[in-house]
């Protein structure tokens, strides 16, 4: 099979720029050449299948953001955010001539920002972590569950929470006596091997919400103003902080039964559809496949001058907070690992999957993967599919719907520019 040959030069701008006039493509580039050296530009489709697919579970450890609320969406069903974090000690010891008398602890979170309405209410269980040693150089995942023993956590209070609008800190102030006294045992100061053996760490836990609505906080722990503030002897204070050495995990849980009848018959059918979804929080993914066995011989014959994976927005599907800023994809490979497409290798600028917000679709530059297809060198190979979903997963709830490979008017498709002598 002859190989195809990828147009990386400047001629590739100048025959790109060309396609955009109003010409046959046939006839683009006829009186540019001797009549012995026609370039023949043509456009030409490769067709895709596409499947809604749940997501178990995501790494979620140590990430920018972490969120918590509870959003109910006619069309999407209901997500639930918690989260788990340690906190550190900012110094080795405090006063060391005075005995502790903690009077309170207030957990101080810095949100950044809202999933939902922002002036709805969040309410979660905050527990403390028991018997549970978390360790840094781990990984855990968003189905990570730390009360699978229910030894190993204790209720500390129940919050509802209103965010202000004027203010960008979540304060929680911790009463529990039982806790409190845990922190007037000056040994667990000595070190932060110390204190973690003794507090081994906070998992804030979001209540459903039964009703639509509902908001989601994103939250930097990482912020400065991200901390717990311990009041003690009336009026001294001392800081825990939450720190790069501190774990945190995102959390995330989702309930389809009441999504859209069109996501759920997504879900319980693995046929091509003609509409798929996309959620974030370790919800939903797009699995696309290049079947078109015929049309990739006919490409093997033709020099590949773009190839463009242009995925278009459905907008009959509820979504008032905004789709997501970045889509990514990815294939998997033979050892059944996922891995980045060679075109995002060699340039993620170029690769593209940012939302074009004016046509609402998101484009990926992807000749090089078409490539490797038509090559059949085992690079990727027809059975090995491409994962589609928004690029911050594992630190925002959003989502949308987009036209599936089935679709009867606008199915989503891989758009060629081929070329040859």
């Amino acid at each position: 099979m002859k190989k195809t040959c990828i147009v990386l030069s400047l001629t590739l701008v100048s025959i790109i720029t060309l396609i955009s006039c109003e010409k046959d493509p046939s006839e683009i580039g006829v009186n540019l050449q001797p009549g012995s050296d026609k370039i023949i530009i043509a456009t030409d489709s490769l067709a895709v299948e596409t499947h809604t697919i749940r997501d178990s579970s995501l790494a979620s450890d140590e990430r920018s953001y972490s969120l918590l609320g509870s959003i109910y969406e006619p069309d999407f069903g209901i997500t639930d955010a918690s989260f788990v974090t340690q906190v550190r000690l900012s110094s080795s010891n405090v006063q060391e001539d005075v005995s502790i008398n903690a009077d309170s602890l207030v957990l101080q979170l810095d949100y950044r920002r809202f999933y939902g309405d922002s002036s709805s209410n969040i309410a979660f269980d905050l527990y403390q972590l028991e018997n549970t040693d978390l360790f840094l150089d781990s990984t855990y995942y968003s189905d990570y569950n730390p009360g699978s023993d229910p030894a190993n956590l204790t209720l500390r209070g129940s919050y509802d929470i209103t965010p202000q609008p004027d203010t960008s800190i979540m304060q929680i102030s911790i009463t529990d006596t039982d806790l409190l006294s845990l922190f007037n045992d000056k040994a667990i100061y000595e070190s932060n091997e110390d204190f973690l053996n003794a507090f081994k760490g906070l998992y804030l836990k979001t209540h459903t919400k039964s009703e639509v609505g509902g908001s989601i906080a994103y939250l930097n722990l990482l912020s400065e103003n991200s901390r717990m503030v311990m009041h003690y002897n009336d009026s001294l204070t001392y800081d825990f902080l939450i720190n790069s050495s501190a774990v945190r995990i995102n959390l995330f849980d989702h309930d389809y039964s009441m999504a859209s009848p069109d996501l759920v018959s997504a879900l319980d059918n693995n046929t091509n559809e003609a509409v798929s979804f996309i959620h974030s929080a370790a919800g939903l993914r797009t699995e696309l496949r290049v079947l078109d066995t015929a049309k990739l011989n006919q490409l093997s014959e033709t020099g590949i001058s773009r190839a463009q994976l242009q995925i278009k927005v459905h907008p009959d599907y509820f979504n008032d907070y905004g789709n997501p800023a970045n889509m990514t994809i990815v294939y998997e490979n033979n050892d059944g690992l996922y891995e980045f497409l060679t075109d995002y290798k060699v340039s993620t600028t170029h690769f593209g999957g940012e939302l074009n917000g004016a046509e609402d679709e998101y484009i990926f530059n992807i000749p090089l993967f078409v490539q490797d297809l038509i090559n059949n060198d085992g690079t990727v190979e027809l059975d090995n599919y491409l994962s589609l979903f928004a690029l911050d997963n594992r630190t925002s709830a959003g989502h949308c719907a987009i036209y599936g490979g089935n679709h009867d008017t606008q199915p989503l498709q891989i758009m060629i520019v081929t070329s040859e002598y």
